[in-house]
């Protein structure tokens, strides 16, 4: 490092770097100092033109918000001052201001901390920067505001941008989720880069198509997909063994039935404005209907619906488990063996397990129980199974129609109107955050009605409104596309009850307590009677049936229709 001959008055300059991404670090950038070797160069260049200043040291800060990341967090800036009070440099040069930071409540002032301690602060760009008078520190807050500013308006941009990709099905880079590969397009940006193109890679694809079926057709969990993976020797992205986590991303990731995602998890999510069906490998009513049974299986959702049976395994070998509980005690029937041995003929001694239905709450002595503590399955099992296809016979012969045409008429009106309303209510708080956005300048010169203070409250309010508003319209264009949606279920139910049977007569254990979950709202065991309670669960039930699609983009089932038709009841019948 060159000193200058002018040694009775040298300056000794720190410079001070920084770039916001990883990207930038060496990188060319079509805007000067965008990256670190331009703001050195740029920064060498300027000491050489200054009579008596040496470069004494150089602060790298490497991938670091200015916007979001605060001074207290910056190792380099707190390196920097303490430097600074240690007298081991004169001047702290920077490409551009914006370089300290861009927090306009606190860069101005640590900018303002160096003149204090007796740092000269230049800017290759902007000069020197003096606090001698009150107009130089008004300046000082102003351009850390523009900055400030500046940045949110990238952040928007940028988020914007990829908003408007995703709604229009555009994939924006990076990794893709497992079912997908990318190739190349052909199509060529206006930098010359050959843009890629996603596309569905059918052999994951298959294992993609083979997990929801596990789940739809069988009532699997995550855990035990991934052990029956890894059993059959399936291999996940990476040829290591597939785990829970990773089944269950699979069983939540949107874009398998066709709709790109971006910010995905948060309150900002944006989604395609309709489904790619180059990109779909999960019908959506199937992807629908997966979710449901996931979201009714969580353990929070049990919780809080203790009073209510689910399926939540499908591993027992008893048909009703899961369905049943016992009449005395209202507990849970489980799954016990009684253990038997018979001598074969060569007189080796053989045992074998017969499956029993078992009241947990008599079992386990949680509560005082008059019933059973065993039931014979056989006995149950054919009581409800006789009663089930009586019932579906029963609804062979319903006429849907004149209950769907009043449907129309009186249950949509509501929903219409509120998504009307709060569209407009949106519209007013967007117009009213730009009025005030527009007195920030005004405010910080004191030419405004509104104190600096009062006026960032108040952004900060409408801001909040504004996403709430959004929240509510979401809520309401869902209810009000349940409503549409529940019109074209109800048709299909008829198609598929007359086939219920065949296909349940040929159905593996597990597809059988699916099928019976989708018409059963539960049962009730006594000594002496078996209760079922029947309610149909229109989409698990032309689901299990058909493994087919029904358009739907909504997340709850809707039974509005059938269960005032069916009065969904509670059928008793001797055991």
């Amino acid at each position: 490092m060159v000193v200058k001959a002018n040694q009775g008055n040298v300056k000794r300059v720190a410079t001070l770097y920084r770039v916001s991404t990883k990207k930038q670090l060496d990188r060319s950038s079509t805007d000067n100092g965008g990256d670190i070797p331009s703001q050195q160069k740029a920064c060498k260049e300027f000491i050489e033109r200054q009579p008596g200043w040496t470069l004494v040291e150089e602060y790298y800060e490497k991938g670091v918000s200015g916007f979001k990341k605060r001074a207290a967090d910056r190792d380099v800036i707190q390196q920097a001052k303490e430097d600074a009070l240690k007298g081991r440099f004169d001047v702290l040069l920077v490409f551009m201001f914006d370089r300290l930071g861009r927090i306009d409540d606190e860069t101005p002032f640590i900018l303002q901390w160096f003149v204090e301690h007796g740092i000269e602060m230049w800017s290759v760009v902007e000069g020197q920067q003096k606090l001698n008078e009150h107009v130089d520190k008004l300046i000082n807050y102003i351009r850390f505001w523009q900055a400030s500013g500046e940045s949110i308006k990238t952040s928007i941009r940028v988020n914007e941008k990829h908003s408007q990709m995703v709604e229009e099905g555009i994939y924006r880079g990076g990794s893709v989720p497992f079912g997908y590969k990318t190739l190349k397009s052909g199509i060529f940006n206006k930098k010359g880069k050959e843009l890629l193109k996603v596309v569905i890679d059918e052999e994951q694809a298959s294992i993609v198509r083979l997990i929801y079926d596990l789940v739809d057709l069988e009532g699997y969990g995550q855990y035990r997909i991934a052990k029956y993976l890894n059993e059959k020797k399936i291999p996940s992205r990476t040829g290591k063994r597939w785990t829970s986590a990773a089944v269950g991303a699979v069983l939540r990731n949107p874009m398998y039935k066709g709709y790109m995602v971006y910010a995905r998890n948060t309150d900002k999510e944006v989604f395609s404005k309709k489904p790619n069906p180059e990109l779909v490998i999960i019908d959506e009513a199937k992807w629908e209907r997966v979710r449901l049974f996931c979201n009714g299986r969580s353990p929070e959702k049990v919780k809080k619906e203790k009073q209510n049976l689910v399926i939540k395994s499908t591993k027992s070998s008893l048909l009703l488990v899961g369905l049943v509980r016992c009449g005395h005690c209202g507990k849970p029937l489980t799954t016990t063996y009684n253990r038997k041995y018979y001598m074969k003929k060569d007189g080796t001694k053989k045992e074998y397990k017969l499956p029993k239905y078992r009241c947990s709450g008599k079992a386990q002595l949680a509560v005082k129980c008059d019933g059973q503590t065993l039931y014979s399955p056989k006995k149950i099992e054919g009581v409800v199974l006789d009663e089930v296809f009586g019932y579906l016979d029963n609804l062979k012969k319903t006429n849907f129609s004149q209950q769907i045409e009043e449907f129309k008429k009186n249950n949509m009106a509501e929903e219409v109107k509120a998504v009307r309303r709060l569209q407009r209510q949106i519209d007013e708080a967007c117009n009213k955050l730009s009025a005030l956005t527009e007195e920030v300048p005004k405010a910080i010169l004191g030419e405004s009605a509104f104190k600096p203070e009062l006026l960032s409250s108040l952004i900060e309010k409408t801001e909040t409104e504004i996403v709430e508003l959004k929240s509510q319209l979401a809520q309401a264009e869902q209810a009000l596309a349940s409503k549409k949606i529940e019109l074209n279920e109800m048709e299909e139910v008829q198609k598929y009850i007359p086939v219920w049977r065949e296909v349940f007569e040929n159905a593996s254990i597990e597809r059988k307590k699916m099928m019976l979950s989708s018409i059963i709202e539960g049962i009730t065991v006594h000594r002496d009677k078996v209760e079922i309670n029947f309610k149909l669960h229109i989409r698990e039930f032309i689901g299990v049936m058909t493994n087919g699609s029904i358009p739907t983009n909504v997340t709850n089932p809707s039974n509005l229709i059938l269960n005032k038709i069916l009065s969904h009841h509670t059928l008793a019948v001797n055991a």
